[in-house]
């Protein structure tokens, strides 16, 4: 493809930092997760020196689908460089909103995508343009409606979206898994686009495969990972559930939240926790905050509004995302929902949710995700929930760079992959965050 091709800055590793044992000096925690993530469950911590200084940890207090579908990490590149932020709710959203409008004008006049050779997917990634990686992979369908774009008919998901001038057109381009898509916009390029990214100094940050050209331990990596100048100083959390069984105050908030009746319907004690029955419908409240919910009839107290005889994705998307916030806006405190999934089944849909806490993912439980809803018809028929809440302790984690978990995993046999800054939640009174690594 035509259009200026600029290498990014390498970033580099500090040279005298040395690895010892990984018994002692890396972590390795092994993580039960969503497989929409997780195939390696490698997650690597270290007690090295503070390298970074600590990132703002101001948490939106404005509730909208758009923070549902907010990337964890962006890259802009100009005619100087590449300016790169991640896992930084307050560096990536100020990045994200300069350019969102754009994705959106992007969504709204795409042509019909074409499947592109990874060679041109880093050729585009090489041109002027923004980048963005998601958490899971949200639909194309509801990243265009929830950024203001409008319908956009292409059933495929993206873990990344790429905006760029190749030279003669602004193109729409995402990763659906291993595949690469691209579409041509009608987003001007001069006095529009370009002004905006040329506002970027680049700081230094690099993606993996340029750096493993002269380096060999960043071949480990997935090639798309970013590796910035500095390393990430996440805060450490206090993390809690509300008691559910034992207190029936909130219990019955959470009843009142989710449309139950207190005291309307009857209510027994099971060794997984109380259960709540009203009329057809079954409501559990599990120790540990778990939340279910299945519908016992044909009519759902829960129904998901379409235009047509069955939801769409996105007005699936958009019926769990409201009860989600619903059920959840007394205890998630300083978390935020983040779209990673959905489905198409045969009756429906399935629509799961994570946490995310200043920008970094979080894994809770045994599968990961925060929240998931199934759709049959026109209706939410059940959902599973964990209720958690987060309060910044005023402390921060030490963590490796890239480069020393990258040359960690690549001592371990068959580790490699994609390196994500996650939070652990395994039901501990504070979470802290550690680099994972994901086939």
């Amino acid at each position: 493809m035509a259009g200026r091709k600029i290498r990014p800055a390498a970033a580099h590793a500090a040279g005298k930092v040395r690895l010892i044992e990984l018994g002692k000096d890396v972590l390795i925690a092994a993580l039960a997760c969503s497989a929409v993530f997780l195939s390696t469950k490698a997650s690597l911590f270290s007690g090295l020196p503070l390298l970074a200084e600590p990132a703002a940890t101001a948490a939106p207090t404005v509730r909208q689908p758009q923070e549902a579908v907010s990337p964890y990490l962006v890259a802009v590149r100009n005619g100087r460089g590449l300016y790169g932020a991640s896992y930084d709710d307050v560096l990536v959203g100020r990045v994200f909103n300069q350019v969102s409008a754009f994705f959106a004008e992007a969504f709204s006049t795409a042509g019909a995508p074409v499947s592109i050779s990874e060679k041109e997917w880093r050729e585009l990634l090489e041109s002027p343009g923004v980048y963005c990686a998601f958490q899971g992979q949200p639909p194309l369908s509801a990243l265009s409606a929830w950024l203001g774009g409008g319908d956009f008919s292409n059933g495929g998901s993206a873990q990344t979206l790429l905006l760029a001038w190749d030279g003669t057109d602004v193109r729409l381009s995402w990763q659906d898994g291993t595949h690469c898509w691209s579409a041509v916009t009608q987003v001007s390029w001069q006095n529009s686009l370009e002004e905006v990214l040329d506002e970027f100094n680049p700081n230094g940050a690099a993606f993996a495969y340029t750096l493993a050209e002269s380096d060999g331990t960043y071949d480990t990596l997935d090639p798309y990972v970013l590796v910035s100048m500095t390393v990430p100083q996440p805060e450490i959390y206090h993390s809690s559930s509300p008691d559910l069984t034992g207190d029936r105050d909130t219990l019955e908030r959470l009843m009142n939240a989710l449309g139950f009746q207190s005291g309307g319907g009857a209510a027994y004690e099971t060794s997984e926790g109380l259960t709540v029955s009203e009329g057809t419908d079954r409501l559990r409240a599990g120790r540990g905050g778990a939340v279910l919910y299945h519908a016992g009839g044909d009519e759902s107290r829960y129904p998901v509004a379409c235009a047509g005889e069955t939801p769409t994705a996105v007005e699936a998307a958009g019926a769990a995302w409201d009860l989600l916030n619903r059920a959840a806006a007394d205890w998630k405190g300083e978390s935020s929902f983040v779209l990673t999934g959905v489905e198409k089944t045969p009756e429906g849909w399935t629509v799961e949710f994570h946490y995310r806490l200043s920008g970094i993912p979080v894994l809770t439980g045994e599968m990961g995700r925060a929240a998931q809803f199934v759709i049959e018809g026109r209706q939410i028929t059940d959902f599973s929930l964990l209720l958690r809440t987060y309060t910044a302790s005023g402390t921060f984690s030490s963590i490796p760079r890239e480069y020393l978990a990258a040359a960690a995993l690549r001592s371990m046999p068959d580790a490699g992959g994609k390196l994500t800054l996650c939070y652990s939640d395994t039901g501990s009174e504070t979470v802290s965050a550690g680099w994972l690594a994901a086939d």
